[in-house]
């Protein structure tokens, strides 16, 4: 297998039209191997880029902070790249898509290098109007995938509608949860007034917690692929917190990735240092509630980036309870 993973979105999330193509073209896909549920963060959707086999815009990915694009990741060996490469023209001088270095978050949170396609900067259009059969296979993708799963409103599928028809995406995750620090009644909890956040509820999310002294940090659970990348191991333990849902993300982040020491992904990309990231997690109602005061869903939070730091298990799992 190649060691570089791709993020896969829009039409190549349905496989079957992807074989489609390769029977066509009367070339192998290689060995694919799918490693779940992904999301490419700071990107959105476009229909940026015209298709004659199409008969109209296809998808795009364009940097926007605070949006996230849902995906797959899999890993590829040589044979595979080739395929998707020749697929997406990159080869060619009339070929629409370049390969795009960046991260991705795969589904157990944790920020992986991955590379992906892009339009090239000479073939991209303000907007393009898809025609609805290529909708209606990203469609079909999603639900096979059930790339909709925990996003109540919008979903996966109503971003994708609201972007074939040329308008501005909605937000797919504006809940931030936190679990130290940013908390009410915490010392750093200011900083959620100042960006003007609704306090949702008392949620958990699963990982586990360490003391770095006045702050603690979240170590997030592996899945296969992830610890096949070399992240760190952490027991699956519930972690109490707080769910909060911002006004503005775009703004929002600004304030909040200096607080926890997040360059942001371009500059993440380029090599800086973080301390923590800031990655996505399934959340759920914490389990003392009587009520259901949300349902499970997905929320941004931070996590523990730089593993070098001194740090103490914290036994409770919980920043108030240590």
């Amino acid at each position: 297998m190649s060691s570089k993973l791709y993020f896969a979105y829009g039409s190549n999330l349905n496989q079957a039209d992807l074989q489609e193509w390769a029977l066509e073209q009367n070339v192998s896909l290689g060995a694919m191997t799918s490693l779940g549920r992904a999301w490419l963060p700071d990107h959105r959707l476009v229909f940026s880029l015209h298709s004659q086999r199409r008969q109209g815009g296809v998808l795009d990915v364009e940097p926007a902070t605070g949006h996230v694009v849902p995906g797959v990741l899999f890993e590829m060996d040589e044979t595979a790249w080739d395929a998707i490469d020749r697929k997406e023209g990159v080869r060619t001088t009339k070929g629409g898509y370049q390969r795009y270095a960046t991260f991705a978050i795969n589904s157990a949170g944790v920020p992986q290098q991955v590379e992906t396609y892009t339009a090239k900067p000479t073939a991209r259009q303000a907007y393009v109007e898809p025609h609805p059969d290529y909708v209606a296979i990203v469609h079909q993708g999603y639900a096979h995938l059930a790339l909709n799963d925990g996003l109540v409103s919008p979903t996966a599928s109503e971003v994708l509608d609201q972007v074939a028809a040329g308008q501005t995406p909605a937000l797919l995750i504006k809940q931030l949860f936190v679990y130290g620090t940013l908390m009410q009644g915490e010392c750093r909890h200011h900083f959620m007034r100042e960006v003007g956040s609704r306090w949702v509820g008392a949620s958990v999310t699963r990982g586990s917690l360490v003391n770095l002294g006045t702050f603690p940090a979240l170590i997030l659970p592996v899945n296969s692929s992830s610890e096949r990348q070399g992240s760190p191991m952490a027991p699956e333990q519930k972690i109490p917190g707080e769910l909060f849902e911002l006004q503005d993300p775009a703004h929002d982040w600004q304030v909040l990735d200096p607080v926890e020491e997040f360059p942001g992904y371009p500059a993440l990309a380029h090599g800086a240092y973080a301390m923590y990231h800031r990655t996505i997690v399934r959340v759920e109602p914490h389990p003392t509630l009587n009520i259901e005061e949300h349902s499970c869903a997905w929320a941004w939070t931070y996590s523990l980036a730089d593993h070098s730091l001194p740090q103490q298990p914290i036994a409770s799992n919980s920043w108030r309870e240590r």
